[in-house]
């Protein structure tokens, strides 16, 4: 891999992987690791799932890619299936390639409706690699937009009756970016009564709420789109990584208020894989895997599951600070030592995400994975909290 640019930051652990299965990957050399990332939590319904194959292959005999001038109808297919699942009946979509383009899309649509200046988030909310939805995290000259909600920064986080929710000036937002759960990878899930708190002021002076769904969305969190753990309906859902299972495409979702507002402004935004047929079809066929082989109660039910068996294992080993999670979006932080958890589970063949800054192992497995593959990983997590004397 001498001439591979190798940007992200993460250090390289496999280099020759040659095939995967569901969540079974598989290097040149027959070795086998459970995945527990999905990738970068993107194959929802399992590496190299046939129904999705089926599908790509079709498609590519068919037509792949059309202008901007142009229209296949399975564009109309599949933005009616993301807006019967976002609840946003009479909506209009638009199709991307990344998650980091379908924020951005949603943030441009916000501003261009939006008559107020200010944009209000969680502070360790993460939007994407590029963008407006980045401007928060720079000293730049679009840094007044936004005003950054701490209430959300730790676990336990308040309900909205603290001095810094009181000094929000809400009669300046606009725009609430919501992202229901990541908190750049440290998953945590705001609580209902701040959130409902939030909306109610951003809704009763005419602001939109924006969902970032690329990764608490397509059934991540035992629901399709996380903001549904809450008593709240978004006005735009930003969604990528699960609906093309590991396919580069994204979409963004607006309510029929919204598309309403929007078509009476100058609105243009272009960009040259905007609306391909090919990633369409692959997006409506895993919202149909999703629906068809109800894969939403079966990542509740073994999400619930796996919760109630880590919740055990902290009880009995106190180095385990925390669990949290909803559906297949888990993190496991720790007092100390994640570092070696992490890496002791790798060598027993299990891939898992452990951030630089946080003692927090956090899982996110295909909607599909085997139950014995979850209940496997519980013993060898506890074989290895008894070896390292936690």
């Amino acid at each position: 891999m001498q001439n591979i640019i190798w940007s992200t930051g993460h250090k390289r652990r496999i280099t020759d992987i040659v095939e995967a299965n569901n969540c079974t990957i598989t290097d040149s050399r027959g070795n086998t690791y459970t995945d527990l990332e999905s990738g970068v939590w993107a194959t929802s319904v399992g590496h190299s799932n046939p129904k999705v194959n089926k599908v790509i292959k079709s498609q590519v005999d068919k037509i792949a890619h059309t202008g901007f001038c142009y229209c296949n109808p399975i564009i109309e297919k599949c933005a009616r299936n993301i807006l019967d699942a976002a609840n946003l009946e009479g909506g209009k979509c638009e199709f991307l390639c990344s998650g980091s383009e379908a924020v951005e899309y949603a943030m441009r649509v916000a501003q261009t409706i939006s008559n107020k200046p200010k944009i209000l988030t969680f502070t360790d909310s993460y939007f994407g690699a590029y963008g407006t939805a980045t401007q928060k995290e720079s000293d730049n000259l679009y840094l007044y937009n936004w005003l950054e909600c701490t209430c959300n920064n730790k676990s336990g986080a308040c309900s909205g009756d603290c001095k810094h929710f009181n000094e929000i000036p809400f009669d300046e937002v606009g725009i609430f970016l919501f992202e229901p759960g990541s908190s750049s990878g440290l998953v945590r899930f705001p609580p209902v009564e701040l959130i409902d708190k939030i909306i109610k002021r951003i809704k009763s002076q005419g602001g939109l709420v924006v969902a970032n769904e690329i990764t608490t969305g397509i059934g991540r969190t035992g629901k399709w789109f996380g903001f549904q753990h809450y008593p709240i309906q978004a006005d735009i859902v930003a969604m990528g990584k699960g609906l093309g299972n590991g396919y580069p495409v994204s979409a963004v979702a607006i309510s029929k208020e919204v598309s309403r507002v929007l078509e009476k402004k100058q609105f243009h935004y272009s960009q040259s894989h905007q609306n391909d047929p090919l990633g369409a079809s692959v997006a409506n066929e895993v919202l149909n895997i999703i629906r068809d082989e109800k894969l939403l109660e079966r990542c509740s039910r073994l999400g619930n599951k796996l919760l109630k068996q880590l919740n055990e294992l902290q009880y009995r080993y106190p180095v385990i600070k925390e669990v949290r999670g909803r559906g297949f979006m888990i993190g496991i932080e720790l007092h100390h030592q994640a570092d070696q958890v992490f890496e002791e589970l790798f060598n027993r063949g299990f891939l898992l995400v452990k951030r630089s800054y946080a003692e927090v192992l956090r899982m996110d497995p295909a909607l599909t994975i085997d139950e014995s593959d979850l209940d496997l990983f519980v013993t060898t997590f506890e074989k290895i909290l008894q070896k390292i004397n936690c």
